[in-house]
């Protein structure tokens, strides 16, 4: 009973993941291009967060928040749907690093989960809803998707934990255009759900312990604010920077309209 409750400590700690991945980029307000016109970008997205784990009290040992780490590398297509509206697509890489993830032959949970750079896409549309002058305001809305694995030796057996993780983000953001700086600011929002699955092996291969379970994370509010600088015709590069309640996340980018 009692390896059996640490396991499933361990998918709440997993499944807490799909919370941070919260740092996709939202970029200037609104649409940024014409009808019909392209543009290639890349960004690097960068989320710190803690994570708390929730079993009951002297179950297992060393309890409490753990840090969570995700990198993000991205490739951004964006297409000018209308003079308002711009669709864009981004693929990539996120790796993921969460402190005291798998049990150590101690029974204890201080070996780290450190992903690869696994498979990440993200879709969405953005809006100007309204603009005057160097006022802008803009919506954006984008569903994200990406993969993270990893392997420990646990006490006495193989330990492998992989989790899909799938969210909605969504931005309401006001910007002021002076001149080749463009700051920005507003509010976002995250709806996500994680798919993770524990696997724990004897040396024979043989399976112990065996968990499949679906997480809807709780909705997170937050605050956005960036800087969008023109360095030369038709590129842009930014910086923004993200945090809701349970952690931060910063992001930079470069953008060419072609």
């Amino acid at each position: 009973m009692k390896k059996s409750l640490a396991v499933l400590a361990v998918l709440v700690l997993v499944a807490g993941l799909s919370t941070s991945a919260f740092a996709e980029r939202w970029g200037k307000p609104g649409a940024n291009l014409e009808k019909g016109q392209w543009s290639l970008g890349l960004e690097y997205n960068y989320v710190e967060t803690e994570i708390d784990l929730r079993v009951p009290q002297g179950v297992v040992p060393q309890l409490g928040e753990e840090q969570a780490v995700l990198n993000q590398v991205l490739v951004r297509v964006g297409y000018g749907l209308t003079d308002k509206v711009e669709a864009f697509i981004k693929m990539g890489g996120t790796s993921t690093d969460v402190s005291d993830a798998f049990l150590d032959p101690a029974f204890n949970f201080n070996q780290d989960l450190e992903g690869n750079l696994e498979f990440t896409i993200a879709g969405g549309l953005k809006a100007t809803l309204y603009e005057k002058d160097n006022l802008r305001v803009g919506a954006q809305g984008q569903f994200v998707y990406f993969e993270t694995d990893d392997t420990a030796d646990g006490p006495g057996f193989m330990q492998a934990i992989d989790a899909d993780i799938w969210e909605f983000e969504g931005a309401l953001l006001v910007s002021y255009d002076l001149g080749k700086v463009t700051p920005y600011a507003g509010i976002c929002m995250v709806i996500g759900d994680a798919d993770v699955r524990y696997r724990a092996f004897t040396a024979a291969g043989g399976p112990v312990m065996l968990y499949d379970v679906d997480v809807e994370q709780e909705d997170w509010f937050g605050m956005v604010a960036g800087v969008n600088c023109e360095v030369m015709d038709n590129v842009r590069v930014g910086i923004e920077l993200t945090h809701v309640s349970e952690g931060v996340g910063l992001s930079v980018g470069v953008n060419c309209a072609l």
